[in-house]
């Protein structure tokens, strides 16, 4: 494993290292001869480096829509509670260059990575290695649901909740090194000791949310264009398919203070006119919505900026949509999933019924919503004539956009479980064949369902997909209309509407 960070070696004396660390310089240079003061340069805090893995050849790159806040909230959070302040967050794939690597040269790197691109990851942390010899970190959902995938690549995992383990790796690596006597003591972590992977008990999650600050923006190339924010982390359901509700356990929010704070500071700072709230379900605590929506009020936001928002349909009623039309809501998503009444079952463990999905879409337009929805076939079990019965949903439902997706089994989730007692997935494949786009790759990718052939899927897709584009033509003319009728009412006088 790795020893002290060189950095910090041939100081005479130690004290100075812990100095450097609880004073402010002027205050130290005050005290200290002019040699002191060098030593303190020298003790300048270590170079963290943060990289979102991502999948730079892939045809559609919807990882680039947004960056990724999972290393901005590290970043934050180090910054704020253990003092490091050179910090620098990339998102990197197949494309990470020696030129780059070198150009970085940190003394620590942290890797986020997703199944679908947990071998670029791999590969990314190869490319370092060959360069600089640092330690290597990796986390996110993937390898916290399977630690067991760990390979001499990386020198530590970092499972579920990354803040206050990472912190602590880093303060490990500052006074000691990461040598794996030390480790055990750790919790939340993976480790290689004798090629086998150890696993230490789970951290205990942040309590309160409020307690990590906000992501590190800053360090993100970001525009007004693609602002986004997080108000929770969790979701109180556990669908078959989702490994949020493995990864963070239980669904914990931020005060409604701390979220409208943050909405408050990127409509100051980044001149937000538009925020996506990506929470897992957004509305899931009503009390907090209510508060939530009283303070944007109380500041004005509701004039200043907009929202999109996920929802579910069993939560959504006229209270709820009341509230999002009033705080300029103009978008909601929902996974809808299903217009099949025993694959909706399925896939959502009984929580919600397909006429609760239908309502749920006519109420927000009947507000008038943005109605965004995604669908999921492949399902175990599904036939044709299944698929046929959400494709039919979708024709009578007044949705504005979306997508119909082929299902997949992650890791961490019930469905995990079933493709692996059948032998579709493993611990040792080809992380590649969770492409999220089953057409950009019909071959190879992971299938779950066992009543459709993978033409069936195609074919499926195709259908599916010439829909929403019906449905995204019959809105567009829709809206030219709406526009066309309202510039006659602006430029008729009031007494010729009669």
């Amino acid at each position: 494993m790795f020893p002290l960070n060189s950095r910090y070696k041939g100081l005479k004396n130690p004290n100075f290292f812990i100095l450097a660390k609880t004073l402010h310089f002027r205050d130290f240079a005050k005290q200290s001869s002019a040699a002191f003061t060098i030593a303190l340069i020298e003790c300048e805090r270590m170079k963290v480096w943060l990289i979102n893995c991502i999948d730079e050849e892939r045809k559609r790159n919807i990882e680039k829509t947004y960056c990724s806040l999972g290393t901005a909230y590290l970043a934050s959070y180090v910054r704020k509670y253990g003092g490091y302040s050179d910090l620098v967050l990339s998102e990197a794939g197949q494309k990470l260059t020696s030129e780059q690597i070198t150009l970085v040269k940190p003394d620590i790197v942290g890797i986020s990575s997703v199944t679908q691109n947990f071998d670029i990851a791999e590969s990314v942390a190869k490319k370092i290695k060959k360069e600089i010899d640092v330690p290597i970190i990796v986390g996110g959902k993937h390898i916290s649901a399977l630690p067991s995938t760990l390979s001499k690549t990386f020198s530590i995992a970092v499972i579920g909740e990354g803040e206050e383990t990472f912190l602590e790796l880093l303060r490990a690596y500052e006074s000691h090194g990461l040598e794996n006597s030390k480790l055990e003591n750790l919790n939340g972590i993976a480790y290689k000791k004798d090629d086998k992977v150890r696993v230490t008990p789970r951290r205990k999650l942040i309590e309160p949310l409020d307690k990590i600050p906000f992501p590190a923006r800053d360090l993100l190339d970001i525009t007004k264009d693609n602002l986004h924010m997080l108000t929770s982390r969790g979701c109180p359901y556990h669908c078959v398919f989702c490994a949020s509700a493995a990864f963070w356990q239980r669904a914990r929010f931020n005060s409604a203070g701390y979220v409208v704070s943050e909405i408050k500071h990127l409509v100051e700072t980044y001149h937000a006119d538009n925020i996506n709230l990506l929470d897992d379900l957004f509305i899931a605590n009503k009390k907090r919505l209510m508060e939530i929506a009283q303070l944007i009020k109380t500041e004005g936001l509701h004039n200043k900026v907009s929202f999109t928002c996920l929802a579910r349909a069993n939560l959504v009623d006229v209270n709820i949509v009341s509230v999002l039309k009033h705080i300029n809501v103009t978008t909601v998503n929902m996974g809808l999933e299903s217009g099949c009444e025993k694959t909706l079952n399925f896939l959502k463990c009984g929580s919600v019924k397909v006429r609760q999905n239908m309502n749920a879409v006519n109420l927000l337009k009947r507000y008038g919503f943005h109605v965004v929805a995604s669908f999921v076939i492949g399902v175990p079990g599904e036939t044709w004539d299944d698929s046929m019965e959400t494709l039919q949903f979708l024709k009578k439902a007044r949705l504005n956009d979306g997508e119909t997706y082929v299902l997949l089994p992650y890791p961490g989730t019930q469905l995990w479980n079933m493709a692996k007692q059948q032998g579709i997935v493993n611990e040792n494949m080809d992380w590649s064949k969770f492409e999220i786009y089953f057409e950009d790759n019909p071959l190879n990718r992971v299938v779950v369902a066992d009543k459709l052939l993978r033409t069936d899927l195609l074919k499926l897709l195709g259908m599916f997909n010439a829909e929403w584009e019906r449905h995204k033509r019959r809105h567009v003319f829709i809206g030219r209309v709406k526009s066309v009728v309202n510039l006659i009412m602006e430029k008729t006088p009031f007494y010729q509407h009669n």
